[in-house]
């Protein structure tokens, strides 16, 4: 049994608790080593698998499940937690999530498949794209999409095992159709960390579609819409021209496993005929890890049967039931992954009924106090795109080597783990920031020290409660602590930093 986080209610009856013990356990479950907890009932990124009180600025890595979603899960599973997931019941619940999902975005003619993580979604653009050709799969930004993307976005296992349980051979291709895959990467950002310009990155992508056309193979072209960092590119509008130029030569992925995206652009992508990733985790506020692909009917009918390698990697109902080849699947049920796609929704569904005025008032006040941080506590932020949308106002990228000239990417990794295990001895909260992501190098080598502070679904919908007065007290506290926690990491790992200035 799973040990409670500081947010779970010890003072619910016996019964309760173990239901809510029995939760964080499936919840848990269905899934790879990443989702598993330590002894003390956290994962690699530090999160709970229960509700946590944790002040979670976290959500561009990953996220606990909010106290909302969790009493949702309990007050509609707590009878049935104990015996495992039948097929045909693993099959009705995924097929009633797929209505909600398309009511939700506002979609038609759209295939709908899940995933236990954003990186196993790879292996859906790789079957919209299968033709039989060899592949030349384009990833854009690796260092700011999930690490795991290298291995699965060119048809590679990225772990010795799956998330359905089967071992395999880490970064050996899952099926012999993918062996002669060649991966091509493409950067977002240029040495100083500047975003690159959307038509420069657009045109280096239409030189390697050309160039796996000319050599006889089909190109997987990923775009980002909202990478680690918050960058969009190529701009939509580039995105459109190269569909139009290359559509029949190359199948275009959207990354947008962050899903800080309006769903207006979600059904853009998919009117040009792309394949877009989503989770139901980070800016969801969902727990991790929940995948979500949406396929345009257009490329789902044109698709070749699944390859055989596929049933080492997902089960009959988290395609659908009309793909190629879906039925020789095995047809088995993941409770995990169910109720954590469930969470998601939840989450979603809370968000989209906020009036926009609300969201809005939230998130220029979280700028107005991440701006008064940066500044007292003498960082930069790390450059973004330059336009204002969800993906840039809800993440912001701190560049700690602006007044730590030491803290190189190492170093932040050590300060984020500090941050995670000590803030609460130090100052009573716990506090999550998201994990490092390399934007760009330091003057001697070697990529700078970052940190990552972001607003989730959850967070928004519970600030946007608060009158405005209440919303700066709350935002100026979180804020203030968060600097200290950061000054306070930086203490235990930079050899004597520079004092701070006061304001």
């Amino acid at each position: 049994m799973l040990p409670a986080a500081n947010a779970f209610d010890d003072r619910r009856s016996p019964a309760a608790r173990r239901h809510a013990a029995r939760l964080a356990d499936v919840l848990a479950s269905g899934g790879d080593q990443r989702i598993r907890p330590d002894a003390g009932g956290r994962n690699q990124y530090h999160a709970t698998v229960l509700p946590s009180d944790a002040l979670a600025y976290g959500s561009s890595t990953i996220s606990s499940i909010s106290d909302h979603s969790f009493t949702a899960l309990l007050d509609c599973w707590h009878d049935r937690l104990d015996r495992p997931m039948a097929a045909g019941d693993y099959a009705e619940a995924l097929a009633m999530l797929r209505l909600r999902i398309a009511e939700h975005f506002g979609l038609t003619d759209t295939a709908i498949v899940f995933a236990a993580s954003g990186t196993d979604l790879e292996y859906v653009g790789l079957a919209a794209a299968n033709d039989g050709r060899p592949i030349t799969a384009v990833l854009l930004g690796r260092d700011e999409v999930g690490s795991g993307c290298v291995h699965s976005a060119a048809g590679r296992f990225f772990a010795a095992e799956t998330a359905i349980g089967a071992r395999v051979v880490a970064q050996t291709a899952i099926d012999p159709v993918f062996a002669r895959t060649e991966l091509v990467d493409v950067a977002v950002r240029d040495a100083a960390g500047r975003p690159r310009a959307s038509a420069a990155v657009a045109a280096e992508l239409a030189l390697h579609i050309d160039r796996a056309a000319a050599q006889g193979r089909r190109a997987v072209v990923h775009v980002v819409h909202g990478s680690k960092s918050g960058l969009t590119l190529p701009a939509v509008a580039d995105v459109e021209r190269l569909a139009e130029a290359h559509g029949d030569a190359a199948t275009f992925v959207v990354d947008a496993c962050q899903l800080r995206m309006n769903h207006n652009a979600v059904r853009c992508y998919l009117a040009l005929g792309c394949v877009v990733l989503m989770t139901g985790s980070k800016f969801v506020g969902g727990p991790p890890f929940s995948g979500i692909a949406l396929v345009p009917g257009s490329v789902r009918n044109r698709a070749q049967p699944l390859p055989e390698g596929y049933r080492r990697v997902a089960t009959r109902a988290e395609w659908p039931a009309d793909w190629p080849g879906a039925d020789t699947l095995a047809a088995s049920g993941n409770f995990g992954l169910l109720l954590r796609l469930q969470a998601g929704m939840i989450e979603m569904e809370r968000f989209a009924a906020l009036p926009d005025e609300k969201v809005a008032g939230v998130i220029a006040r979280f700028s107005h106090h991440v701006m008064r941080m940066v500044k007292r506590l003498e960082l930069t932020e790390v450059p973004g795109a330059g336009t204002s949308c969800l993906a840039t106002e809800t993440l912001r990228t701190l560049d700690l080597s602006a007044r730590w000239p030491d803290c190189d990417f190492d170093a932040a990794k050590a300060m984020h783990g500090h941050i995670a295990r000590h803030s609460r001895q130090w100052f009573g909260h716990e506090i999550r920031l998201g994990q490092p992501v390399k934007t760009h190098q330091m003057p001697g080598g070697g990529a700078a020290g970052t940190l990552r502070l972001s607003l989730s679904m959850p967070l928004i919908t519970d600030l946007a409660e608060l009158p405005m007065a209440a919303l700066d007290a709350r935002l100026d506290r979180d804020l203030s602590l968060v600097g200290a926690a950061i000054s306070a990491a930086a203490s235990m790992t930079l050899a004597r930093p520079r004092p701070a200035s006061i304001d």
